[in-house]
């Protein structure tokens, strides 16, 4: 079993529910070789991860990462494959 946690936040990764942040503090716990995060990693640089703005993950992360508007009231930020690690559990 093992979480996705993003090395410059320190939070993991979880499927984003409606008006929820694809990083939290939980993340979601895997059994099985494939993620949300890793499925796309051969394709692409970046993988992209959405909150809703002025949210509580929104607030802690400005800093860190680069949150940029998207549809509504919800923000999008870039972040690389290689800041992403597999966390034992």
């Amino acid at each position: 079993m093992y979480r996705m946690k993003h090395i410059p936040t320190g939070l993991y990764f979880q499927p984003c529910k409606h008006r929820s942040s694809h990083l939290s503090k939980n993340g979601k716990v895997y059994q099985t070789n494939t993620n949300g995060v890793e499925m796309n990693k051969g394709e692409h640089k970046t993988f992209d991860v959405w909150c809703q703005k002025n949210s509580r993950i929104h607030k802690e992360t400005s800093a860190i990462l680069n949150w940029e508007s998207s549809n509504y009231n919800e923000m999008i930020a870039k972040t690389d494959f290689k800041d992403w690690i597999r966390e034992e559990i």
